[in-house]
């Protein structure tokens, strides 16, 4: 969730990255608060992490389920796995170029996007690549 949303927290209408509470402490790595959003209830977490560059970082993630801090990072952490995997096939192997309309040969252009995906992941690990 962008830190820019705004919600609604403690009865008032505030941006995420301006609500003090959400920001983990001390040693802490995540926070979780309970807000409203466009009239759902969700948990938002902020997980303190550090980009590529060693600055830190926070990212929001919102959830419609109630759960520790670090449940939550844990989870994402899980999820962003999964994410990149769809930002590579979308972007770098062509999964959005089938331009068949028949169902099955979209499913086999999709399964050959990701035999693809797969067979570029092993190579990364047994070569030691950073990146695909």
């Amino acid at each position: 969730m962008h830190a820019n949303r705004i919600v609604e927290y403690n009865g008032s209408k505030i941006q995420l990255r301006k609500i003090n509470d959400l920001m983990p402490k001390g040693r802490k790595i995540a926070r979780t608060i309970s807000v409203i959003w466009q009239g759902l209830s969700l948990y938002v977490t902020c997980i303190r992490g550090n980009d590529k560059h060693g600055d830190e970082t926070f990212v929001c993630q919102a959830a419609t389920y109630k759960a520790s801090p670090g449940k939550h990072a844990k989870v994402y952490k899980r999820r962003w796995a999964i994410e990149k995997l769809f930002r590579t096939i979308k972007q770098s192997m062509g999964l959005q170029e089938c331009v068949s309309r028949k169902t099955q040969k979209q499913f086999d252009h999709a399964c050959a996007v990701l035999l693809a995906y797969s067979m570029t992941q092993l190579e990364m690990k047994k070569c030691h690549y950073k990146n695909p």
